[in-house]
């Protein structure tokens, strides 16, 4: 085993805006060599962040196109990068570990990197990662809980989102997978990691999840929001390809909120519970659905601080006491437009650093 080859993709992976932080035990290095193989760090050290097909890599870096064209499709298969197929062309770039490598593991789980993963989350990575923001994901309402005559833009709606997509895929989500694996099953919904694509078919035959119909797509939503999960996708206006649907108790990013007291580890809705005090009947319901405390009970249900804006807490309470209303503009959280913006939002607030682009989109 090469140490070097695992320090230098630690360091490559660190330098994306999302972050992978050393620890003083190696524990990210372990990750590393759990997942990749000498051979796989080495070809990832030469990927962008851009999109490349399989001969432009082959150019740049001097490497056999053949080689490359077998070796990086059965890496994305593996969820050590990411790749699509548009057509007949396959087209590849790096990923970083949140969202990427790790979620992509799901069908590589054991015992050794979930209890590995499980510890670095929860200590020095989600202490980087839910410290700095954009936050990686959005809270998108109960759509039938928006207060009616909102103008609703397409990033906060997750109908829209499903809509305007052609193609549709859902899978185990990772972080209740991983809890079952350390003995601590969650009792909800467990197949409720949606991915939705811009391209018809896009995954038919995809090495994750399975395709689904966007009928199938709005019935998991149902079935989620009567779970009590809550909806996040990405958080940016444009160009979404993930819709998660969570709980507590097993959500690496509700996790964070909740036991890392990192407020900020999740982008909240556009919108807040309010609580009509004369209808409230203090039941206890609302506390029961709430994933993140944000309700505190005496005579009557108090929304506090915490509050994300799910809507969970309206959809069940038996006198209607509760809704969502808009935030006050001054509250509302400013959200990047794309995934371009996030990062780069996101690299000034980890190191105050601007110029992104010249770290990833112009590696020679």
């Amino acid at each position: 085993m090469s140490a070097t080859v695992y320090h230098k993709l630690r360091d490559l992976l660190d330098t994306i805006p999302n972050g992978y932080p050393s620890t003083e035990d190696g524990l990210e290095l372990k990750i590393l060599e759990k997942i990749f193989t000498e051979e796989e760090a080495a070809i990832t050290l030469q990927l962008k962040l851009d999109w490349e097909t399989t001969d432009a890599i082959a150019e740049r870096t001097g490497m056999d196109a053949d080689y490359l064209k077998e070796k990086l499709a059965e890496m994305q298969s593996r969820g050590e990068i990411f790749g699509a197929k548009i057509g007949a062309v396959s087209l590849y770039k790096l990923m970083p570990f949140v969202f990427g490598v790790y979620e992509m593991q799901l069908n590589r789980l054991d015992r050794e990197l979930v209890e590995m993963c499980e510890h670095y989350m929860m200590t020095a990575f989600g202490e980087e990662f839910y410290s700095h923001t954009p936050s990686l994901l959005k809270v998108v309402p109960i759509e039938e809980e928006i207060p009616r005559g909102s103008e609703v833009e397409s990033y906060e709606s997750i109908t829209t989102l499903i809509e305007n997509a052609k193609a549709w895929s859902v899978g185990d989500c990772i972080c209740k997978t991983e809890k079952g694996i350390l003995g601590e099953p969650c009792s909800k919904p467990k197949e409720v990691c949606m991915g939705i694509a811009p391209i018809e078919n896009y995954f038919d035959d995809y090495w994750w999840g399975r395709a689904i119909t966007k009928e199938e797509a709005f019935k998991i939503l149902k079935e989620a929001e009567e779970a009590g999960l809550v909806h996040m996708t990405n958080n940016y206006k444009e160009g979404h390809f993930a819709i998660c649907n969570c709980c507590s108790c097993c959500c690496g990013i509700l996790r964070g909120m909740n036991e890392l007291k990192k407020p900020d580890a999740t982008a909240q809705s556009n919108y807040v519970a309010a609580v009509d005090e004369d209808l409230c009947t203090a039941c206890g319901i609302c506390l029961e659905r709430c994933q993140v405390h944000a309700i505190d009970m005496e005579d009557y249900a108090e929304i506090n601080e915490r509050c994300i804006g799910c809507g969970l807490c309206v959809t069940t309470c038996p006198t209607e006491a509760i809704s969502l209303v808009r935030r006050s503009d001054e509250n509302l959280t400013e959200v990047p437009n794309n995934e371009k913006e996030w990062l780069a939002k996101r690299e000034k607030s980890r190191k105050g650093n601007q110029d992104y682009e010249k770290l990833f989109r112009n590696r020679k």
